[in-house]
């Protein structure tokens, strides 16, 4: 869910208020990530590594072993790099489009 705020002003130290509201809902801890000329506030859980937990199971990714999981994520970086190289050939040089 998007939810807009009004427009927020730094003060002269850079900071910035959330608002009551939105902190009782996310948490006082965030990363700020730059993403092209917007900042998003990505809320950092109080235990992360609950939070990891809690978020494996509810993707099942227990129901997997070591062994399935390594397989699955080195056929999913092969397509990625296959998608990345799609439309050019390595014999004609670096960069050279077919």
């Amino acid at each position: 869910m998007v939810k807009r705020m009004g427009p927020l002003i730094a003060d002269e130290r850079g900071r910035i208020t959330l608002g009551s509201e939105l902190v009782k809902e996310c948490g006082r801890k965030f990363f700020a990530v730059k993403v092209g000329k917007e900042i998003v506030l990505v809320p950092v859980a109080d235990d992360p590594l609950v939070e990891l937990r809690r978020l494996g199971k509810a993707s099942g990714i227990d129901n997997y072993t070591i062994k399935e999981l390594r397989k699955m994520a080195l056929e999913d970086a092969e397509k990625e790099a296959m998608r990345n190289v799609r439309g050019y050939r390595f014999s004609s040089g670096p960069g050279k489009r077919i």
